[in-house]
């Protein structure tokens, strides 16, 4: 039976192939969520990297294995020691307009195009999961898993969580109420018993994914007229 000190030391792989190819990890954070937006990150791990570097990919892992304050100083260590790294946000609002599939490829662009590689095309994208992105003229390669198995997913995966989150605790300093309604603290915007009964109570808000609540929870996002309520922006 593997110890905790057996896991932490099994080391991802550094890269899918052995060449010369820019390597670029992606993963998303949030796809699956009722409420907020979905953040996807972007990652190049160096071929050759310096002993602080090895320390950190040698804790690179899955960031749902990761506890939340562990996640928290390896995703600060992320974005200071490794050159490139990027998150990618798309908002609920365009989540309702073009839908979460086209959201989720327009996160990882962003998240592309923060990296500001010139020649990107002839990258090489390792994604998580098995979504490729439709305007890519380049190799990607997708990986069910991937932020099991290489350490630019992983250290993707750990932004993007990371930036989700706090984008979300955020927004609960500046709005309370909404919190205090829809347990979005908790959730982290998912959809939890707590939160589909809020829902059931109070209606959709403004930044639910309709087309989510009207899959799961039928009737309570049809109406489109929005006002204010204590504070909170909901739909009725």
């Amino acid at each position: 039976m593997n110890t905790e000190s057996d896991i932490t030391a099994i080391m991802l792989a550094s890269r899918f192939k052995d060449d010369s190819i820019i390597e670029i990890g992606i993963d998303e954070a949030g796809r699956g969520s009722f409420w907020g937006p979905i953040m996807a990150g972007a990652v190049i791990i160096p071929s050759d990297y310096t002993d602080e570097q090895g320390t950190l990919v040698g804790q690179l892992r899955d960031s749902k294995k990761i506890s939340p304050k562990k996640r928290l100083v390896l995703a600060e260590q992320i974005k200071q020691l490794l050159p490139h790294t990027a998150v990618g946000i798309v908002h609920a609002n365009e989540i309702n307009l073009h839908g979460i599939t086209w959201a989720n490829m327009e996160a990882f662009r962003r998240a592309i195009d923060g990296l500001h590689l010139e020649n990107v095309m002839s990258s090489r994208l390792l994604i998580d999961g098995t979504l490729p992105i439709d305007t890519w003229t380049g190799e990607q390669q997708m990986i069910i898993e991937g932020d099991n198995q290489y350490m630019a997913i992983a250290a993707a995966s750990i932004l993007a969580k990371v930036q989700h989150d706090l984008w979300i605790q955020e927004y609960c300093v500046e709005h309370p109420e909404c919190n205090e309604r829809y347990d979005l603290l908790k959730s982290k915007g998912y959809g939890t018993v707590k939160h589909r009964e809020a829902i059931k109570l109070y209606g959709g808000h403004e930044l639910h994914r309709e087309i989510y609540i009207q899959n799961w929870l039928p009737g309570t996002s049809r109406a489109v007229k929005s006002k204010k309520k204590e504070g909170c922006l909901i739909k009725f």
